[in-house]
């Protein structure tokens, strides 16, 4: 792939993607944007199919029904998109088994996307989880 007109509707179905989902809280793009079979690489676990995304974002928003993602860097390489993001929102609900506590999180991570035909084919997210989880205690 070497046309950056290629390489910037990438960019833009991942971003796409991570404003929607996060910021909108529009589950039903998750149909649009991700295959079926996509592989799922997360702090939750790894997963496989669309159905299981939709799991993983629902757990989040479930935990941080107020997050609040800001896109910081996205660089497009081939079939892959990276998103460094930051990240702000409430602990109202379970999360990794804690119970909410109301307080406020900040945290910052790196999601990667291949992306195959229009559509996300894996996704990987990273972040200091322990960061994150030390802010909830």
């Amino acid at each position: 792939m070497n046309s950056k007109a290629t390489h910037s509707s990438l960019k833009g179905i991942a971003e796409e993607y991570a404003n929607s989902v996060w910021n909108g809280k529009e589950i039903g793009i998750i149909d649009k944007l991700i295959d079926q079979d996509v592989l799922i690489h997360s702090l939750l676990g790894d997963f496989n199919g669309i159905i299981a995304m939709k799991e993983v974002v629902q757990a989040w928003l479930k935990a941080f029904p107020d997050l609040h993602v800001d896109n910081e860097i996205i660089i497009g390489e081939d079939d892959l998109v990276s998103i460094q993001w930051r990240a702000n929102g409430t602990h109202n609900g379970e999360f990794k088994g804690r119970k909410p506590t109301g307080k406020l999180v900040a945290y910052s991570g790196v999601s990667v996307y291949r992306i195959k035909d229009g559509k996300i084919v894996e996704y990987w997210a990273y972040l200091d989880m322990q960061h994150l989880l030390s802010q909830i205690e």
